[in-house]
Order: C-alpha cells, then structure tokens, then sequence
C-alpha cells in the first residue's frame, strides 16, 4: 500500500512528539530520582520549602493526603517543589529540574502535613497559573504523582480550570487563600490515584 505524502508527514510527526514527550518524561524521572538523594533523613509532618530569608510573600501550605482507598495516609513521604517568586524553578548554574525551592514532609498518622514556604510566582511570559507540584513516597515503596495546588486568588485561572476544580471537591486543585498575619494560607487535600502511580 502506497502512503501518501501527508500520512508520512503524520506518521514522522507523531515518531518526533512522542519520542520528544518519552525523553522529557525521562529526564524528569532522572531529575526526581537525583532530588530523593537530597531527601533529610529526619522529616517530621511540618516542614520547610523556602528558607525564612527567601524573598516572597509566607505562605503556609496546610495539606491531607488519602491512599487509593480514601483512607488518610499515614507515614507517606511528601515531596513539593514550586517556582521562586519570579517564576523560576531552577538555579541557572545547576541546570533544568533541580528545583531550588523544594522540600518534603512525612504526613501524621491522620494523613496531614505542613509546609512553610513563599507564594510562588508564574512562569515568566506565560500565562500559565503559578502551582506547587507535589508526589507521595509511601512506607511500602509506592510512588504517586499527586497533581498541584493551585490559589483561588490567581487572575490567570480560567473559569474551565475553576470549574474542574469545583467538579473534584475536595480534591480540587484550585483552593481559597486565606490570610493570617502576613502569611498566606491554604488548605487542601491530596489523593493517590492508581493511575498516577510511578
């Protein structure tokens, strides 16, 4: 069967994206992986991101996470990891994914966990929403992708993300920003999902 020029085109097309899609997925795992090696030996249910000197407007992250089941999740390792208040993930001089504002957290026995950190910014010349990003490493050796968390607050939400968001209840990833003395807070809960395991 003779192919035409246009199936070809297709053909090379979709070769290209998903190889480039495989390798960017694949350096992210590798750029994970390299992250757990700078995972604290000792982490507690209360944790930081930034350091109290990182410029940026506190913010306190309030957070729950379930299992699969809908049971709180307890003793599961947090990683989150979010931009600087410019909208920049990376320090310049150690390259792509290696997260400058990162940290983890081990939930409690009713599944909570806290982080302190600084109000993330947007991408810069993007309109994309500024987010914090969020995986679960549990006691039996599961990893989760848990999605982010993004603030109610934010002018560049759309009213398709808002409604998403409304549609997942608790578990909606666009939450209400509170304020208690000069920080910001927000309270959200996360879940394990079988299909977002790694």
């Amino acid at each position: 069967m003779r192919m035409t020029r246009m199936r070809i085109a297709t053909l090379v097309t979709l070769f290209v994206t998903t190889t480039t899609v495989a390798a960017q997925d694949t350096e992210f795992m590798r750029a994970l992986e390299r992250a757990q090696q700078q995972r604290p030996a000792a982490l507690t249910s209360s944790a930081r991101i930034a350091a109290a000197t990182e410029p940026g407007t506190p913010l306190v992250l309030a957070g729950r996470i379930v299992g699969v089941d809908g049971s709180p999740a307890a003793n599961a390792i947090i990683f989150a990891y979010h931009t600087d208040r410019n909208g920049i993930y990376d320090a310049r001089e150690k390259g792509p994914h290696s997260w400058r504002l990162k940290g983890w957290a081990r939930s409690d026995a009713q599944g909570r966990f806290t982080f302190q950190t600084i109000r993330p910014g947007s991408y810069p010349n993007e309109r994309i929403p500024a987010h914090v990003h969020f995986s679960a490493f549990t006691s039996s050796g599961e990893r989760y992708h848990l999605g982010e968390v993004r603030f109610a607050d934010d002018p560049l939400l759309s009213a398709s993300d808002r409604a998403e968001s409304e549609r997942e209840g608790e578990f909606g990833d666009v939450r209400p920003v509170t304020k208690e003395g000069a920080a910001q807070q927000v309270a959200f809960t996360l879940r394990m999902k079988a299909a977002n395991r790694f």
